[in-house]
């Protein structure tokens, strides 16, 4: 069976590269094609095989990428996909538009549908200049309408949560099969003793709210040790007082440390999934998050059934809620198990995932 996996790109390293990272090694012999690419973002276990790009690859980079993004319809449709059996795409925006032939079986594991023309879209609008406006809202129209036909060419949908699931559907107008994403949970070790310092980890992106949990931290003069980089950096450490510590980008083995010896992971923000939030918990860590999004199903709080919690919400998007539940936690820091609170995050583990994907992809094959 020839197989092909789609990405829209490869720039940066985070939850979307670490899925397909999973998927490289169930299907090591799949093709990969993407719009455009820097090398050292390749998940490994895509490295080393031919990778097909389209026409953007000579001018796309980290800095120019969302120029691009007119063109980018023109460009995933430009891929060659002739003579594959089985086309996985791993999709945030346009990787579902790909063309396959009428005999292939095009699957797309939906990370989100594309949020800066539904959800992000007024917010994405607002930070527009004034004059450039009319022009970004009828790109944004126009590719509206074209990623609703490209997600009606698409065999089957799968869904990395619920809250995706309701997503797709509202956007698309179709059914999604549910698998959350591999989260690799055996790395997670309880660790002897913890340090008095809160930890957060992801890209240094608007949508992540990092403002939110520096504020916080300033507010209460707590210990905040923030891991990765990005576009926003030199506007959070604008604002973070002496207690914020950026440490850019860390290597696995530092990443375990930091996890293992933090006191509790803080999440603020709105995520179709969060897999370092499952990770925190991987190392026996609660997770004070904001209460919406993937976090209400990989986040375990007053459980009907008596289980210990795995962490604690806060209900709005603010300083304020944040200060309140880092409080709350800071109550009840004894009651948290770290092996109930490990044991959780182990049903969303690579083996897991590898299986439920495998026993879909043989499905959807023998039933064509």
């Amino acid at each position: 069976m020839r197989i092909a996996l789609v990405n829209g790109w490869y720039l940066f390293s985070g939850g979307m590269e670490a899925v397909d990272d999973v998927i490289g090694a169930i299907f090591p012999s799949a093709d990969v094609f993407t719009l455009f690419y820097d090398p050292t973002r390749v998940p490994p276990h895509l490295q080393g095989r031919p990778i097909q790009c389209s026409f953007l690859q000579s001018v796309a980079t980290r800095k120019t990428y969302r120029l691009l993004m007119p063109l980018y319809p023109y460009a995933i449709e430009s891929l060659d996909l002739r003579g594959y059996d089985l086309v996985i795409t791993s999709c945030t925006s346009v990787a579902k538009g790909v063309i396959c032939d009428q005999e292939s079986t095009h699957l797309c594991y939906c990370h989100t549908p594309w949020r800066q023309l539904y959800d992000l879209y007024s917010k994405s609008l607002a930070i527009v200049p004034l004059p450039l406006r009319p022009a970004y809202a009828l790109t944004c129209s126009r590719l509206r309408q074209w990623d609703f036909v490209a997600a009606q060419r698409v065999d089957h949908f799968v869904a990395n949560s619920q809250h995706i699931q309701q997503r797709i559907r509202h956007c698309y107008r179709r059914v999604s099969t549910l698998i959350y994403p591999p989260v690799n949970t055996g790395n997670g070790y309880l660790a002897d003793h913890h340090d008095d310092y809160y930890l957060s980890v992801g890209r240094l992106t608007h949508t992540k709210r990092l403002d939110l949990l520096i504020n916080a931290c300033n507010k209460l003069g707590r210990r905040l040790l923030i891991a990765g980089e990005g576009r926003e950096e030199t506007r959070l450490k604008a604002i973070a007082g002496p207690t914020v510590e950026f440490l850019g980008r860390v290597s696995d083995a530092n990443l375990s440390t930091l996890y293992a010896n933090s006191r509790a992971f803080l999440f603020a923000a709105d995520e179709d999934f969060g897999i370092v939030a499952v990770e925190a918990q991987s190392y026996g860590r609660p997770v004070i998050a904001y209460a919406h999004g993937g976090s209400l199903e990989t986040i375990r709080v007053d459980d009907a059934t008596g289980r210990s919690d795995t962490g604690v919400f806060f209900a709005e998007q603010t300083v304020d809620s944040a200060v309140g539940a880092i409080l709350r936690f800071e109550v009840r820091e004894g009651t948290f198990v770290p092996r109930d609170v490990q044991q959780h995050a182990q049903q969303f583990d690579v083996v897991v995932f590898a299986e439920k994907l495998r026993t879909f992809v043989s499905h959807i094959m023998e039933n064509k």
